[in-house]
């Protein structure tokens, strides 16, 4: 029975497995005929390239998505070969008949499963090599459309047909909204839209004007009293332009709606419209960022220290800027839809760039951006009271800016007014995108301040900067930088559809050999080891504020606990991060191997002092709190790090000792297993003195004191007979070493009062000079003489 039934569910396999190959089959043949229809779709004069080239990524993805059972399938029977290992030679015995039959049988299977693979491969191959081509054909639509060359923008014949042009498109532009006067007075709707249009337009200006101006205002006496720190300044700055923006926005929308509603704008017209709603809304935009950055009213709640005249000047110059901006957009989009007056546009286009690079030229000027008192401002890190030096970075942004006000004025003058016109506008629209996206920026890092401000403790923080604040930091700057990128290739002319491709690309991975690399995988990983790392020091920040003060475990072995807490949580952070990289971790030990002698030889010491320091927190020869002697000083132990120890001495200072030297050499240690230490007082007392009086007395004095413990019981020892007194010494335990200087300095103003109550001398060594009178009589006698 078991037999039939094996039989049966291997031919019921058999049959799937045949099913499958068949279908696969068929798919890599159909995908082959639309592959062959595309190729064909891409030579037309009017293909529709980008729909062409999804429909292509649509092909490779169904190609690549059906290949997976059979390379999946692939794999298994494979190893089933593997297993049976290689078919026996010449000199080996024969296999079974068995045996040979499923050899037989798996080499068939791989056959017919590898060039199904195979097929799906080509037909990926294929669909690669169209949409490279659509690329190439696109690159050369893009470059034709921008480096074509016309009349120059000096040309009296192109501003004479713009003329005539612009003429047309006037009276065109009379006629339709006459028509439109028209068609709602035949249907009586003529006042009600007037109406309702006229009551849209005074729901704007009146959200634009006192709702705006109020809430304006209620900021500013918000902030009246406030110190301006940097942090209150990106919020104020971030409140400042939601209040000039969203009011245009609503009374933008509410207009633009209205117009709709009545017929004013059409299915043709509605592009222009909403081209000249979102010129309104870039005004607002605009004049609400540099309102909220320069703040002209309030010099103290300016982000950038500029002067008056200077933020005017800036003010102005991006109102101009916009303003040109907006209305050509407007005449360019209206010459497309009312009239083909390609005179006109290039027209408009040339006077465009023309005004942009001159803005531009006075916006890139030193003089406007270097102000006294940024420039007098001390540099944070600056030990001298020297001014902070200007960063290079800005220097060069204006020179590149100049070197595109020349480009721009040589294309407009040569005829390349496309190309001109591509320079000025998009380096304007790449400008207010870093912009916007740099205010968003600056408000979650301060958001960010202001939380590791309120939650993390001073001991947390170094140099009043939290490591953390730094990382988490870095990691939003790098998120700016991704943002910006896609909207500024947008802005540079890129599809929404080739951009869409990429960041598909860029999130869902990429392969680069063996190795797959993604977006996502990237900050999935970061985030993970930022949350590790934050929930290890939320439990080591836990464990030493409430377990370990309802504990008995000493100091040092809380620290070194909280040490290894943190270790721990960093190896099991970078563990976890590492393994949603993608990467394996067995090829890390390889990784290891192959660096282990390059680390035996050049980073010999490190390691080493990094196993010692893991000996001390295991071991625990020393802990923090510990009074040590070494060879490199004495002191108590303040920390224990991974590479080094920090004793700090006596006299305040701190001194780091490698952990190799605390394992290697011999260490003095006063407080290993408890702080009860001996004390030494030495005494001399003179010759005419009872020992056993003296030893006595002594003795009174250790037992008086009430730092001296009973026991281990004070000893008095008869040191030694001096040359000038009878040297004695009293030793007592006392409980906290570290309270021995203190006591011995008590020890001995007792011992001085006690032997002086009992009349105990203590001598000091004497020193007798003995002159001979009579030989100097005789000298004396001789000098005289000789005179």
């Amino acid at each position: 029975m078991r037999f039939w039934l094996t039989i049966f569910l291997l031919l019921g396999a058999f049959s799937a497995h045949a099913q499958d190959l068949a279908a696969v089959a068929a798919g890599v043949d159909q995908r082959k005929a639309q592959l062959e229809t595309l190729g064909a779709a891409i030579d037309a004069p009017d293909a529709d390239l980008l729909a062409t080239r999804e429909a292509l990524r649509t092909l490779r993805r169904n190609a690549q998505e059906a290949s997976a059972p059979a390379r999946a399938q692939l794999a298994i029977v494979r190893a089933d070969l593997d297993r049976l290992g290689p078919p026996p030679g010449e000199t080996d015995p024969p296999e079974a008949a068995s045996i040979i039959a499923e050899r037989e049988r798996l080499n068939r299977e791989v056959a017919s499963l590898d060039a199904a693979v195979r097929q799906s491969d080509l037909n990926m191959a294929e669909a690669d090599r169209l949409i490279a081509e659509i690329a190439r054909l696109r690159r050369a639509q893009f470059s034709t459309a921008v480096l074509s060359r016309g009349p120059s923008g000096l040309s009296p014949g192109l501003w004479g047909d713009a003329i005539r042009s612009a003429r047309l498109l006037t009276g065109r532009v009379s006629q339709a909204a006459s028509a439109w006067r028209a068609e709602q007075s035949a249907t009586g709707a003529m006042r009600r839209a007037s109406i309702a249009i006229a009551a849209a337009i005074l729901i704007a200006l009146a959200l634009f004007i006192p709702i705006r101006l109020g809430a304006d205002r209620s900021i500013r006496k918000r902030i009246g009293d406030l110190e301006p720190k940097a942090s209150r300044k990106v919020m104020v700055a971030a409140a400042r332009a939601a209040v000039r923006v969203v009011p245009g926005f609503i009374g933008g929308l509410i207009v633009y709606e209205a117009l709709r509603r009545y017929g004013v704008i059409t299915p043709a017209t509605e592009t222009l419209a909403r081209w000249i709603w979102l010129f309104v809304i870039a005004v607002f935009l605009v004049d609400g960022c540099v309102v909220a950055v320069f703040a002209p009213q309030h010099p103290k709640w300016r982000i950038v220290q500029l002067e008056n005249w200077q933020v005017l000047s800036i003010r102005t110059l991006a109102f101009l800027a916009t303003i040109i901006l907006g209305l050509a957009t407007v005449a360019i989009e209206a010459a497309k839809i009312f009239g083909d007056a390609q005179s006109l546009i290039l027209a408009v286009e040339a006077g465009e760039a023309t005004a942009l690079a001159a803005i531009l030229y006075v916006l890139s000027r030193g003089t406007l951006w270097r102000s006294k008192a940024a420039l007098m401002e001390k540099d944070p890190g600056a030990t001298s009271d020297k001014p902070k030096k200007p960063s290079p970075f800005w220097p060069r942004v204006r020179l590149l800016a100049r070197l595109i006000v020349v480009a721009t004025i040589v294309a407009v003058l040569t005829g390349y007014i496309a190309f001109g016109h591509y320079l000025t506008t998009k380096t304007y629209y790449l400008i207010g995108l870093a912009a916007v996206i740099w205010l968003v920026r600056s408000l979650l890092r301060e958001g960010v301040r202001i939380f590791d401000r309120n939650f993390t403790s001073d001991q947390d923080k170094t140099g009043g900067e939290h490591v953390l604040y730094f990382w988490i930091g870095l990691f939003i700057d790098a998120v700016a930088m991704l943002v910006f990128v896609p909207p500024a290739l947008l802005v540079l002319g890129a599809e929404w559809a080739d951009v869409r491709a990429w960041v598909s690309d860029a999130f869902f991975g990429f392969r680069i050999g063996a190795f797959e690399i993604s977006i996502a995988r990237i900050a999935s990983a970061v985030a993970l080891f930022l949350l590790l790392l934050y929930a290890t020091r939320t439990v080591q920040r836990t464990t030493e504020e409430r377990i370990f003060p309802q504990s008995r475990i000493d100091v040092g072995v809380q620290n070194s606990l909280k040490t290894l807490i943190g270790y721990l949580g960093l190896i099991v952070a970078f563990t976890a991060s590492v393994g949603v990289l993608g990467f394996d971790l067995s090829n890390l030990a390889i990784i290891a191997g192959a660096l282990s002698v390059g680390i035996g030889f050049g980073l010999q010491s490190i390691v080493n002092n990094f196993v010692s320091g893991l000996i001390l927190l295991f071991e625990r020869p020393i802990k923090v709190g510990d009074w040590i002697v070494t060879q490199s000083g004495e002191g108590f132990v303040k920390r224990i790090s991974v590479r080094s120890t920090e004793i700090e001495t006596f006299d305040r200072a701190s001194v780091i000792v490698p952990n190799s030297e605390l394992i290697s050499s011999a260490v003095v240690n006063w407080t290993h297993k408890d702080k009860i230490g001996r004390v030494i007082v030495p005494i001399g007392v003179s010759y005419d003195s009872d020992p056993e009086r003296v030893a006595a007395l002594l003795k009174e004095v250790a037992d008086e004191h009430p730092a001296i413990l009973s026991y281990p019981e004070p000893f008095i020892y008869f040191g030694d007979f001096a040359d000038s007194a009878l040297n004695f010494e009293l030793r007592g335990f006392i409980r906290d070493i570290g309270s021995g200087l203190g006591v011995r300095s008590q020890l001995r103003m007792a011992i001085f009062k006690k032997l002086k109550e009992a009349g105990v001398e203590i001598p000091f060594p004497q020193r007798d000079l003995h002159i001979k009178t009579g030989a100097v009589a005789d000298a004396t006698a001789t000098l005289t003489s000789q005179a």
